[in-house]
């Protein structure tokens, strides 16, 4: 497969030998499984029921289930009305959706959002908001997909100044520019591509994945960012993947958690768990692209695959696992053919699961996952 950098497909069809800085590695293979000993319990799963909570959502991308019951989803947006066919236009149709109750509807608009012109009735695939998390001090805290590089933003216009950013949404300053780190450092020493994925919390800054530059940034409380970890590329039979980290979570004592693509290769996906003061280790894998994860109320993950099976050819269903956060022993939730490319995943302290699903265009959806 080839080694594409262009936008989104960047995250789906990511694959190739991009260089990394090597640490220890941990922990085997750890296949999904049917029946699981999850906190020493014995149970067998059936089929999880899915059911829609809001349709007509705009290239949906990160969900985050915040602590008074309400959900937020990056919505990517639709680019600019009436771009030509197959010129990349910027427009303002990105956005912050909010469901809470009986309450569903925007509350955060005007986004910058990138999207090729299509025909008419063809889906559009934007670049844009691709994760969320309430700002300490009103509004929102945005991260933003871009596919590119300082010099293909500037060309895109003035209004593309927050894609491939860290920013706040009641000003649009931008607190970690992730698109400017890649094009000065390149910290993987491969193709210079920036395209951020997923934010958490950590201390007085976020952390933010980039599935294009294949690092985890950084951004401080000052505007500057820092690598925070350049993980390896995985060593496979086939040959060498990019790492395309994706999801990220942190928890309560300080553990980050990190989700990879691993170049789209079947079974390759691992997640990575990074203890305070420690290197990063391989907690599991043996999963298919991996795309998002979250922290449930026990204090295990919850991790969503964009496909079950390989990326080429006709889209197939995704996929959601639990993973024992200290065995890293893995279950799947069985889901059958519900999630169909489903990019997000948020666990509500009440244990529900939300997914982002069919988010490729303007008919996406959030769902819930009851298992």
């Amino acid at each position: 497969m080839a080694n594409s950098r262009n936008s989104w497909t960047k995250i789906l069809l990511a694959a190739g030998a991009a260089g990394a800085v090597a640490v220890p590695l941990t922990a085997g293979p750890v296949q999904a499984q049917p029946q699981a000993h999850r906190h020493g319990h014995t149970h067998t799963r059936t089929e999880a029921t899915v059911t829609v909570v809001a349709s007509q959502l705009n290239n949906p991308r990160g969900v985050t289930a915040l602590g008074d019951g309400g959900v937020l989803v990056a919505e990517a947006g639709a680019g600019l009305a009436d771009c030509p066919v197959d010129q990349t236009c910027v427009g303002t149709t990105g956005s912050v959706y909010k469901v809470k109750g009986s309450f569903q509807g925007r509350v955060a608009t005007g986004l910058a959002s990138t999207a090729k012109g299509v025909a008419p009735g063809a889906p559009i695939s934007a670049n844009g908001p691709s994760d969320v998390v309430p700002d300490r001090f009103g509004g929102y805290v945005v991260v933003s997909g871009l596919g590119g590089t300082t010099e293909s933003r500037a060309a895109l216009g003035e209004g593309a100044q927050t894609l491939g950013t860290v920013f706040r949404t009641r000003d649009h300053k931008v607190l970690a520019d992730l698109t400017d780190h890649e094009t000065r450092l390149n910290p993987d020493g491969g193709d210079v591509h920036a395209n951020p994925w997923r934010l958490a919390r950590s201390g007085s800054g976020y952390l933010a994945t980039d599935a294009g530059a294949n690092t985890v940034v950084r951004g401080n409380a000052d505007g500057t960012t820092a690598t925070e970890y350049l993980l390896p590329k995985n060593e496979l039979p086939t040959g060498a993947a990019e790492t395309v980290p994706t999801g990220i979570a942190k928890a309560a004592d300080g553990t980050v958690y990190v989700a990879d693509m691993s170049g789209g290769r079947v079974g390759a996906s691992r997640v990575w768990k990074i203890a305070p003061g420690r290197q990063p280790e391989i907690l599991a894998t043996g999963m298919t692209n991996l795309i998002d994860l979250d922290l449930d109320r026990d204090g295990d993950l919850i991790a969503l695959s964009y496909s079950a099976a390989a990326l080429a050819g006709p889209p197939q269903p995704g996929a959601l696992f639990e993973i024992d956060a200290d065995s890293g022993a893995v279950t799947e939730i069985p889901t059958g053919d519900q999630l169909k490319q489903p990019t997000g995943v948020a666990v509500d302290p009440c244990g529900k699961v939300y997914v982002t699903n069919n988010t490729l265009g303007t008919n996406g959806q959030l769902v819930r996952v009851n298992r």
